[in-house]
């Protein structure tokens, strides 16, 4: 799985909760999602690698959008599949991940800040840059 290869962390695998035909969904079978959640120095890490390797690689990236949060101090972002292929765990072994299993991303990063204006003053520090008009 590429998040486990990205995030060095062992993904969970959310499946869906109802049964609906007409989309093919079975209750408790049908996978849905990827989720992994990272604390401590593996938090760390995966930002590290997505604001020093990641963001760069990105053309005419501009950065986080501003209003990004939630009004509770988490911020959210996403990263495309073009963007997941350049993780140096994707890269060396990009044979194994055919370009159509490579996933796009959300990453949603929870802080201890209570309000959106101090998260983005934390992440901008530890320089994951914004832009755009910026919410409270």
């Amino acid at each position: 799985m590429v998040l486990q290869a990205i995030t060095n962390v062992r993904a969970t695998v959310s499946r869906a909760k109802h049964h609906i035909p007409n989309f093919g969904l079975v209750k408790d079978k049908t996978p849905m999602a990827v989720s992994a959640e990272l604390r401590g120095e593996d938090m760390y890490y995966f930002l590290s690698k997505v604001m020093d390797v990641v963001m760069p690689r990105i053309k005419e990236y501009k950065g986080v959008s501003g209003g990004s949060g939630d009004g509770s101090g988490n911020l959210a972002f996403g990263l495309q599949a073009s963007a997941v292929g350049t993780f140096a765990e994707v890269e060396v072994n990009y044979d194994a991940y055919p370009p159509k299993m490579i996933p796009s991303v959300d990453v949603i990063v929870c802080t201890t800040a209570t309000n959106d204006r101090d998260a983005r003053v934390l992440l901008s520090s530890m320089g994951i840059p914004f832009h755009g008009k910026h919410a409270n």
